[in-house]
């Protein structure tokens, strides 16, 4: 999991589709005010799947967000709500109950609904990090879903978010480099409990192809540092090419950037010119 540095598109399809996501949510608030139960299109918050969250050229890299993992044909992949649309569930995946009113009236949570269009809600991920399996990993409830822990404080109204503190990271907002660690084995470590929350609700670390990949991505930095050395030496063209393919490793373009970020951070102090242009 790495940062996302999303910057709204500017085109008109993208416009045009933020002016009907705030009607819609207008109209969803008004829904639930009036006593009844919003509904909500798929299809709306859907639209932008392809040309803009999956998109290989787009803020993601056609990488899921959470476990870095190519959204590949045969893995299409879900657009996941951070914070849940319909539902919440919590500890051991039950409902999340709310009471309402001053008859102390318990129902189950609404869920988000007035942000099922919010552009920063919207990520894509894999269907391993999306949704809820208990065969894959013995012992483990893999998948995310309509999870959603908080400390203390639930929203449950338009506005009250921003007063909650998520256990889980968005890494459209948050940087999860001050919440986890990885090494050169590719195993995630906890630096705070949102990081610990990740690990588990996502099983980052017992997903055993998972953590292959990334001690296989940290190791390729490793080589193409080695021969960067020598194609410098050599005063090789070569080295341009690696020079490339690193900086867009350290962009965060290509699958697994969290381990090969460290690998460049530490395989690169052998090299000082690789360290003032990658810095």
């Amino acid at each position: 999991m790495i940062k996302i540095e999303f910057r709204e598109p500017d085109d008109d399809g993208w416009k045009d589709w933020r002016e009907r996501c705030d009607v819609a949510t207008r109209e969803l608030i008004e829904a639930v005010a009036n006593g009844s139960t919003p509904v909500i299109s798929e299809d709306l918050y859907k639209e932008q799947k392809h040309s803009v969250y999956m998109a290989l050229r787009g803020p993601f890299y056609g990488k899921c967000a959470y476990c870095e993992g190519f959204l590949a044909a045969d893995q299409p992949g879900d657009i996941e709500h951070y914070r849940p649309k319909k539902r919440v569930t919590i500890n051991n995946y039950s409902m999340e109950s709310i009471t309402f009113g001053e008859g102390g009236t318990i129902k189950p949570h609404p869920g988000y609904y007035w942000l099922a269009y919010d552009w920063q809600n919207l990520l894509p991920s894999c269907i391993d990090c999306n949704r809820p399996n208990e065969t894959k990993i013995p012992g483990k409830h893999m998948g995310k879903r309509n999870y959603f822990p908080v400390r203390d404080f639930r929203a449950v109204r338009p506005g009250e978010e921003t007063q909650e503190e998520p256990l889980l990271l968005n890494p459209v907002i948050q940087n999860p480099d001050n919440h986890l660690s990885i090494d050169s084995t590719g195993v995630f470590e906890s630096l705070s409990d949102e990081g610990k929350e990740c690990i588990e609700v996502f099983c980052l670390n017992d997903r055993e192809a998972l953590v292959d990949a990334r001690k296989t991505a940290y190791e390729g930095v490793k080589a193409s540092v080695f021969m960067l050395t020598a194609a410098l030496q050599l005063d090789s063209p070569e080295g341009i090419n690696l020079l490339n393919q690193l900086q867009a490793i350290k962009a965060g373009e290509k699958p697994y950037s969290a381990a090969a970020r460290v690998a460049i951070k530490i395989e690169g102090q052998k090299l000082d010119p690789l360290m003032r242009i990658l810095r």
